[in-house]
């Protein structure tokens, strides 16, 4: 028998190996070769129920395809009653890919700017954060419709760390596959080059989504913010980020060590 195992959609759950967690979730769940879930089911302080996991969604998914999109369909397999209850705890991953689909919420030029507060659109900031929080709310809405609002499980919604808008891409085998994310976008809204305007504004991005994240858990009952930015902060930042977008292996363990762990502990998900 397996000590841990991350189901893919439609995999067959083996007799004795049911997952106590689903994972919905874009690439810091999906991301091949290290992700956020491999570290977690690695951990040893998660208590071994929690070790196995069915995963939802897909690198480059959007929060709101989990509801009205693609992977509705998933989503709904996973919440019927034959499968639902087997879940105690709901972990759900996502915002990175619709920041980028929103430009990362920039100015359409932000050329002449020396200041990453200026940099963002009043307008498009608000609109972005605003369908983040209603995504989040018709996904618990969705769960709660399945459990009933006084029966379904914990779900915790996680931030990101700063991440570093250098150009790197996803590579297999030094050939590019996917991305960069970060610093096209940053060229097409005119950013100056200089790489610290460019950190900047992706911090006060990552702030602004931290923020809209915690304001939601506050609003709703069992719903957990696993905070975790400024995680990753060694001088040798390659070393805990793989791309612009994703930790390394090393990274990932970093976050679930420092960040994840210490507050499913606090709700019994892994020993104190």
């Amino acid at each position: 028998m397996s000590t841990s195992r991350i189901y893919l959609p439609n995999d067959i759950w083996e007799p004795t190996e049911f997952p106590a967690l689903l994972a919905i979730g874009d690439s810091w769940f999906w991301y091949p070769r290290n992700n956020l879930l491999q570290a977690l089911v690695e951990h040893e302080r998660l208590k071994d129920p929690y070790r196995f996991v069915q995963m939802l969604g897909y690198n480059g998914a959007r929060l709101e395809q989990y509801v009205f999109g693609r992977y509705a369909r998933q989503l709904d397999k996973y919440l019927s009653a034959g499968f639902r209850s087997s879940f105690s705890a709901i972990l759900v991953s996502g915002a990175g890919n619709d920041a980028v689909k929103y430009e990362l919420a920039l100015k359409r030029s932000c050329g002449g700017i020396d200041r990453a507060d200026q940099c963002f659109d009043d307008d498009a900031l608000p609109v972005f954060l605003g369908r983040i929080s209603a995504a989040l709310g018709a996904l618990v809405q969705r769960i709660e419709d399945a459990y009933g609002a006084a029966s379904r499980p914990d779900i915790f919604i996680h931030s990101y760390d700063y991440p570093i808008p250098d150009g790197r891409g996803f590579k297999i085998a030094d050939l590019k596959v996917t991305g960069p994310w970060l610093e096209p976008a940053m060229k097409t809204r005119r950013v100056d080059q200089a790489m610290a305007l460019r950190r900047e504004v992706c911090r006060m991005l990552i702030d602004r989504l931290q923020a809209t994240y915690a304001e939601f858990a506050s609003r709703h009952q069992r719903v957990y913010m696993v905070r975790s930015t400024n995680c990753l902060n060694s001088p040798e930042y390659k070393k805990d980020w793989d791309n612009e977008l994703h930790p390394s292996a090393s990274g990932f363990r970093q976050i679930v060590d420092r960040c994840w762990i210490p507050l499913l502990a606090q709700h019994g998900y892994a020993r104190t």
